[in-house]
């Protein structure tokens, strides 16, 4: 199975140049990263996609790992954001003010390499939730199996948008391989770049995934937009709670 990068390759163009969203609706669901650094020449004050995770009676936020590739320091080299990274909040783009302030990276761990390509394996970074001044409303993940052709939305912003409600772009369910749920386009932006980390959810809002990459389907060799599942994310708290 080949991955291909989101930011770099991936480029999914609709029927014409101007902004096309699905007519569906959600309650406001997506938020946006600003990430602070040791160094502040690596700030990101609006850096891709994030949402709000409830489970196992708690709350939880989620974005895309691959996004530490993009724009960590030299000295960063593995998934660990202290001492490289000061802060962590997110919040939605029509109200700034409403952060929701990061606690502990739940799933750091020094022996991951950030320059290792199966960090797409597993293209999540979760976190606790120190203080929450949003009103954004946490996902429900959903737990039964996805079914070919029925409708999967994205819900977020992609990087030229610098202001409005979150755009919500509309998908088919095709097949699933590893963590890789690949999907065909129905209602999609010019570009994906800057949708990373943003929730992808079914027609009753539930949490199937997370905008990661695009995938080489091995049958057919065709390319798909392809978020990853999160299965293993559940898993990983599974087994934090049994301890």
């Amino acid at each position: 199975m080949k991955i291909i990068s989101l930011f770099c390759i991936l480029t999914i163009t609709s029927c014409n140049s101007q902004e096309i969203t699905s007519s569906k609706k959600f309650e406001n669901i997506t938020l946006l990263n600003k990430i602070e650094f040791i160094n502040p020449k690596f700030d990101q004050p609006k850096f891709s996609c994030a949402f709000l995770l409830a489970y196992a009676n708690d709350t939880f936020a989620v974005t895309a790992k691959h996004l530490l590739q993009i724009i960590k320091p030299d000295d960063m080299k593995t998934v660990l954001l202290t001492p490289t990274v000061k802060n962590w909040t997110m919040f939605p783009m029509t109200d700034p003010g409403a952060k929701v302030i990061t606690g502990n990276l739940l799933n750091e761990n020094v022996a991951e390499s950030l320059a290792d390509k199966k960090i797409y394996d597993n293209d999540w970074l979760l976190f606790s939730i120190k203080e929450n001044y949003s009103k954004i409303k946490p996902l429900q993940p959903r737990i039964t199996p996805l079914i070919p052709g029925e409708k999967l939305y994205v819900v977020g912003w992609i990087r030229k948008m610098e202001d409005g409600p979150q755009r919500v772009y509309e998908f088919e369910y095709y097949k699933t391989i590893g963590q890789r749920i690949l999907l065909k386009d129905i209602i999609v932006p010019e570009t994906l770049g800057g949708l990373s980390g943003a929730p992808l959810v079914d027609e009753q809002g539930l949490v199937v995934g997370l905008v990661s990459n695009g995938t080489l389907d091995p049958v057919t060799g065709k390319k798909y937009f392809s978020p990853c599942a999160l299965g293993s994310l559940l898993t990983f708290l599974d087994k934090k709670n049994s301890k």
